[in-house]
This record gives C-alpha cells, structure tokens and sequence, in this order.
C-alpha cells in the first residue's frame, strides 16, 4: 500500500529570487494596492503606514536585506536536501492560482488528471530553468482521488488540460504552470519532480474560499485516499504559499507556527476568516499538508522563518520553511 512519508510548506515569493537591492522595488505595487489585508480588515498604504507608525523602516537597510536574503536561500538548500532525503516515490502538490490560468472562473479546489506539466520561460528566473521542460504527472492517482473525493463528500473540478498562463509575456505555445507550482519543480525538485499530482484550491478569491475546517476535512480525505492507494510507493505532500502576506505580521505568524506544530486544528479552524485572506489564504494549503502526515507522528522541523519587509508600512512577506518527515 502508499505510504505517506513526507508533507512540506513553502513560500514561493518572487522575493527568493531577486537581488535584495530590488526588494523595495516590490513596494510600489503595495503603495498602490488599496486594499491590504491586515487584521481582519483592508487598509490604504497610507493608513496602514500610519496604523503601524512606519516601524519597519530600521529593517529596509540594505544590510538587512542581504542578511534575510541570505536567510532565505540557506533556508531553501535546507528544505531541498530534506526532500532529496525523503526519497518520496510520488507527489502531491497542493497551491492556487492567483487568477494566472482561471480568468474567467474560480473552481473552489481542482485536481489535474492530465499526463503532463509544463514550465520553462517567460517565466521568471526564481520559478522556472531558462529553456522549456515538461514534467510527468500522474494521470491514475489524480482519477483515483477525484472519486475518493467525490464519495467523501466534496465537489471537485476535473482539470483535463493546463489553460495558459495569461501571466506570460509573450504567450508561449505551452501551457506554463502556475508560480504556485513552477516554484516548487525549480526550487525544492531540481526541475526533477516524480510523478505527482497538481491540486488547485482557490485560497485566494471569495466567494469560493474553502473555510479552514474544510481544508482540514480536505486533509484528512487526502491521507486515507492515499493510506488506500494500491502500489507500494513512498508518498510526499507539498504545500505552496505563505505565511503572512501581503502584509507581513510576525505576531500572526508564530500563532500559527505553533499551532501547526501543535496540531491544533480547534485553534486554527477558530481564526477568524478575515485573517486568511489575500496571499496569507495559503496557510490553509500547510494545514491539509499537516492533516495528511499526523498520524505517520512526524513532529514539524522549522527550517527557519524570516519576515522580509519592502515598506516602512510591514509590507513583504512572512517566509515560513517547514516540513514534516516520518520515521522510517
């Protein structure tokens, strides 16, 4: 039977991969955001600079920059060598689209059942290797999980074919994966990735939100489908986003950091669902992450966490790298 052996949460941030002199570059777009989530409610730039008293302008020096940066790509090495050691046979890779390949529509949570993914430019250098690859899925197992999904109670969306990635200038003539995922084939999989299966859970948009006790629920299903699944192979679930972001709040972030090494489910179902909105959504991804691999009793191993700031408002991203590894 599969075993699950591995869960890991990431961030994928453009940040990991610019130099930290073009950090505060990233600010302009947050100035010119008018909504910021931020503690249950949307703010201006301005008066999220004013709530915050501009505190964060003692960590835009280019000092800090550098010393995160380099934070940041210790930290990916880390989580790259932990998956490497895993020796996982197949893949699960939970992410979102951020409206890159769903224009005109937003599927509550999707799962491709297609034979194959592709990456390569214009996508960004941090997301993707400089020429055109294609990487295998795994047509099977993604079948099989739509119906044990659908017996279980959840309404999925069948994804047959990646649309484009209307992201890319110019369009290419294949169909570049959302950043969510290129990011993990690139940074942690060495554009190497097993067979694996591409789930799509629209953390992002509302109206079609999973609540957090349904990404919980969502977790759980995972783990008994797989725990059921036949073959005899090594099984590793991956986690794209987060933590807090746009708006980077470290109080925020060590609540949740605790609580996912905790297993607390009670509390983090209790957040108010005014917290997770915005790119802080995708720490509901680390939560089905988390449900999948409890009962293999792995304990969460902070790789480290790193807030990264552009504005003097708190604006950047909260960089949490963790993972969970079964015993063998």
């Amino acid at each position: 039977m599969a075993k699950i052996v591995f869960g890991m949460a990431v961030p994928h941030s453009g940040m990991l991969g610019q130099a930290p002199e073009d950090w505060l570059k990233n600010g302009e777009r947050d100035r010119n955001n008018p909504q910021l989530w931020y503690r249950n409610r949307t703010w201006t730039y301005p008066e999220l600079e004013a709530h915050r008293e501009a505190a964060f302008e003692k960590y835009l020096t280019l000092e800090e920059r550098t010393a995160r940066a380099a934070r940041c790509r210790a930290a990916l090495d880390g989580m790259a060598a932990a998956y490497r050691d895993a020796k996982i046979d197949i893949a699960i890779i939970l992410g979102k689209d951020q409206k890159e390949i769903f224009t005109d529509f937003s599927p509550s949570i999707a799962i491709y059942s297609g034979e194959e993914v592709h990456n390569g430019p214009p996508q960004r250098s941090v997301y993707a290797p400089d020429h055109h690859v294609t990487h295998p899925c795994h047509p099977q197992l993604a079948t099989y999980l739509i119906d044990h999904f659908q017996k279980e109670g959840f309404d999925l969306t069948d994804l047959f074919a990646w649309p484009d990635n209307v992201w890319m200038k110019p369009l290419p003539e294949y169909p570049v994966v959302p950043h969510a995922y290129s990011f993990v084939y690139h940074q942690i999989m060495s554009d190497d990735p097993p067979p694996h299966v591409p789930i799509i859970m629209n953390c992002f948009y509302p109206p079609t939100q999973p609540s957090m006790s349904r990404c919980i629920e969502f977790g759980r299903v995972l783990r008994d489908a797989i725990n059921a699944w036949p073959e005899d192979v090594r099984v590793g679930i991956f986690a794209s986003g987060g933590l807090s972001h746009f708006v980077n709040d470290e109080e925020f972030d060590h609540r949740i950091m605790k609580m996912l090494a905790e297993y607390d489910y009670d509390g983090l179902a209790a957040v108010d669902d005014r917290s997770y909105q915005s790119g802080t959504s995708e720490i509901k991804l680390y939560v089905s992450v988390m449900k999948a691999v409890q009962e293999t009793g792995a304990e969460m191993t902070l790789v480290d966490y790193v807030p990264c700031w552009r504005t003097p408002a708190g604006t950047g991203e909260g960089m949490g790298f963790m993972y969970w590894k079964a015993a063998d």
